[in-house]
């Protein structure tokens, strides 16, 4: 998902904000992820009333390993990107779970480059100065594609690029 807003300070800026497609929050698999053990909690009351206490174990130690599944899955997934795009510079942020990572660049020199790869693949590349950082690796294709756009749009006019 890709959000544009412009700074409502009066400057010249706008803040591009660039999510990953995760289609449950936290909350909702949290919800599911208690649905599914109160299920399985359920079912295996019936084998423990019988004595076959065992059952029981098995199905607590089945709901912490797909609980630690999906809290692995949920997290692995989540990405964000902020490009704060000023008249002198352009800062990027990359979030993810476990790290976050920053870059600042004049802006007159950054160029949005894309790169085609085989199977319809694209990449997408912030370049200044002879560094080059990937951008929206997270998203599918059209929205890098979209992401692309937009920073070239907003780019165009303070960059010293002319696509």
């Amino acid at each position: 998902m890709i959000e544009v807003k412009d700074q409502s300070d009066g400057g010249s800026g706008s803040v591009i904000e660039a999510r990953s497609n995760l289609s449950m929050t936290l909350d909702r698999l949290t919800v599911v992820f208690l649905g599914i053990s109160a299920v399985t909690l359920v079912v295996a009351m019936g084998p423990v009333l019988l004595g076959l206490w065992p059952v029981m174990v098995v199905a607590i130690v089945h709901l912490l390993i797909v609980g630690w599944c999906f809290r692995s899955a949920w997290r692995g997934n989540w990405a964000r990107e902020c490009f704060s795009i000023g008249p002198d510079k352009i800062r990027l942020e990359h979030y993810e779970t476990r790290r976050c990572e920053s870059k600042e660049w004049p802006t007159a020199w950054v160029r949005v480059q894309t790169e085609r790869r085989p199977l319809g693949d694209r990449r997408i590349y912030l370049s200044c100065q002879g560094e080059r950082q990937q951008i929206g690796a997270f998203l599918p294709v059209s929205e890098r594609v979209e992401l692309a756009e937009i920073l070239n749009q907003r780019l165009q006019p303070i960059s010293g690029w002319r696509q």
